[in-house]
This record gives structure tokens, C-alpha cells and sequence, in this order.
């Protein structure tokens, strides 16, 4: 059993409401939950954060921008020593919001783009949302915030992904990162949109050709991988620390907290694995019990299934990103996306 640490990160949903109805949608955004916490439950959120040594906390949605208080939110993060983030689709993400948001102190700002204008405007459900969301970036560049940039990768916006790059370059992101579009929540049974395993060497094709070009090159996040030989210059941005993928940290330096205060080990995981809620008892007693987040604090290499049972990097991966095995599986402890189970391309 591994003993909780550090709660170094956290991701933050400040309100389900959202403007878009986007077809790869994970957490079904929309409507506000009916319980949101107000604010100074969340002001008395971000201190429990702070006193467990958070130091990076990400605002996420729905959409952020609809939660009006989230300025304050920002400042008193900060004022607690925590960097703040934000994602959005950059829709209401006018010249005045991106001062506010440089005003407030925020990091950095990452907008949603899910390829060229066509297909972004299809999965988002936004008319002209694609053109919105660069003209977000170009706002946030104009500001002096750090713009970037996050894509879904799936059957739709894989082909785009070379043609989308100079279109976020000449929009000012400084940072673009890649992740598989999983199928859960609206995208779930959505073949249309889900990749299959077996167009993994097409993508890990397109990230070398990326890779190669001059100017912006994305970086993947937690469920494109693992352990190839191309891992490290896959997964660290441009600038940073070389990194690679030593598995998933939910519960373990991570976790993610929904706009009712349900805590979970990230935002990204099904309702079923909610660790407590901070309305029924303190954050610090829900991340310090050492019998929760069992899927990765109690991890056994035995209990890895599929081709992840016999890998020679089982027990540094856990079978890679835990919400991908879970919306693929059913299980943690199992991929069959890894770069590994195919050939080099």
C-alpha cells in the first residue's frame, strides 16, 4: 500500500455549465450541477489545497468563464502560492477577459481547438466556434497571457493535425498538447469518432512528422503512449525538463475535484470512483486516508491484464492512463493503445 504524498496538482471544475455540446464531451457539460459549491466553499477549497502543498491547480469545465467569480478564485490561489491554469474553448474570451485574466494572475490559459474549422465546429456543436476559439488565442497573445492549446485526437481531427499546427502557430500558442479521445461520456459507443487500437502507428506517425517541423510541435498528455523509444521527446513540452511516462498519479500526487466537491483522483475518472465529497468531510482526511484511491495507492503488478500482464514495464506504466483503461476496459491495469504493443512505424 502506498501512503499518500503530496498532493502536488490539482484539476478544479468550477462549473459544469457549458456553451458547447461537444460530441466528445467526457463529463456531458451543459447545465450547471444543481449543487455547485459557492464561494466560499470554494475560496475554503483552494486553502485545504494550498495546506496539502498544491502548487498548480487547473480551472476547468464546462466552461470556466461561466462561473463569474472565478477572477477571485484565481487571486486568492495565487495569493496562497498556487499557480493557476485555465481550459477553455475560448468562447466570451474577449480583449477585457484576457486582461482579467493576466490581472488575475493566471499562468496560463489553454483553449480547446479540435482541428480545422469543420470538423472543430461539428464535434464542439458551435457554429464558428473553431474561428472563436483562434481569435481567443490571438486575445490571450495580445494580453501578454501564455496561450495554448489542446486537441482531441480521434478519427475526425487525425488527418487535420498538420494542417491545424501553422493555424495555432500564427494565433500565438506557445504550447500544444495531444490527447485520445476516450469513449466516455458522450462519446461513448461512438465508433464514428473513437480511434480503434489498431490506428495507433497512423497517429504515433503523425507525432514523428509533427515532431520534424519548424515552430510549434504538440507534446501528448497522459493516454497516448508509453515507454517507446520516442517517449520523452513525445511527452515534454517544448523547453521544459525532459520526461517520460513513469504512470498515472491520480491519488497518488493528483487529483480532481468537480463543482458539487466531489473528490476523485482526476477529473477525467467515471463518478463510481469518487474518493468523498468536501461538504462531508475535510479534504485533508479524504487525500490522507491511505485505504482510498485504491486503483493506484494499492497498485499489485499481478493484478495487470492483456498484453500489460507480461510487459517489462508493467510496474513502472500500471497499464498506462487509468481513465482510458477504465473507459476502454472497464478495468485500470490494461491498454491496448500503447505504442509498444505495435510496430515501430
Amino acid at each position: 500500500m502506498m501512503r499518500p504524498g503530496r498532493l502536488s496538482t490539482a484539476g478544479l471544475e468550477l462549473t459544469l455549465a457549458c456553451p458547447c455540446r461537444c460530441e466528445a464531451c467526457g463529463s456531458h457539460g451543459g447545465a450547471a450541477r444543481p449543487d455547485e459549491l459557492d464561494t466560499k466553499e470554494m475560496l475554503d477549497l483552494i486553502g485545504a489545497l494550498s495546506r496539502l502543498g498544491c502548487r498548480r491547480l487547473t480551472f476547468s469545465g464546462g466552461e470556466p468563464l461561466l462561473r463569474p467569480d472565478w477572477p477571485v478564485l484565481a487571486r486568492e490561489a495565487s495569493r496562497q502560492g498556487v499557480s493557476v491554469d485555465m481550459i477553455t474553448s475560448g468562447i466570451g474570451l474577449d480583449a477585457e477577459t484576457a486582461a482579467e485574466m493576466r490581472r488575475a494572475g493566471l499562468l496560463s490559459v489553454t483553449v480547446s481547438v479540435d482541428g480545422t474549422a469543420a470538423s472543430h465546429d461539428r464535434l464542439r456543436g458551435v457554429p464558428g466556434g473553431a474561428d472563436r476559439a483562434l481569435e481567443a488565442l490571438r486575445r490571450l497573445d495580445e494580453a501578454g497571457v501564455r496561450a495554448g492549446v489542446t486537441t482531441q485526437v480521434n478519427r475526425l481531427t487525425l488527418p487535420l493535425l498538420e494542417a491545424l499546427a501553422p493555424l495555432l502557430e500564427e494565433a500565438g500558442a506557445t504550447g500544444w498538447q495531444l490527447q485520445l479521445t476516450m469513449p466516455a461520456g458522450r462519446a461513448r459507443g461512438r465508433d464514428d469518432i473513437v480511434l480503434p487500437a489498431d490506428m495507433m502507428p497512423e497517429v504515433h506517425r503523425a507525432l514523428r512528422r509533427l515532431l520534424r517541423r519548424e515552430g510549434l510541435r504538440p507534446f501528448v498528455t497522459d493516454n497516448i503512449g508509453y515507454l517507446g523509444r520516442d517517449d520523452p521527446v513525445l511527452r515534454t513540452p517544448a523547453g521544459a525538463a525532459e520526461r517520460c511516462w513513469l504512470g498515472c498519479f491520480a491519488g497518488l500526487r493528483v487529483a480532481g475535484i468537480t463543482s458539487s466537491g466531489a473528490v476523485k483522483g482526476c477529473l477525467s475518472l467515471p463518478d463510481d470512483l469518487v474518493e468523498g465529497n468536501v461538504r462531508e468531510e475535510p479534504l485533508e482526511a479524504i487525500w490522507g486516508d491511505p485505504k482510498r484511491f485504491a486503483y493506484n495507492r494499492a497498485f499489485d503488478a499481478a493484478g495487470l491484464g492483456g498484453a500489460c500482464a507480461g510487459c517489462e514495464y508493467g510496474k513502472i506504466c500500471r497499464g498506462g492512463c487509468t481513465s482510458l483503461a477504465l473507459a476502454f476496459h472497464g478495468r485500470p491495469g490494461v491498454s491496448t493503445h500503447c505504442f509498444r504493443l505495435f510496430p515501430a512505424p
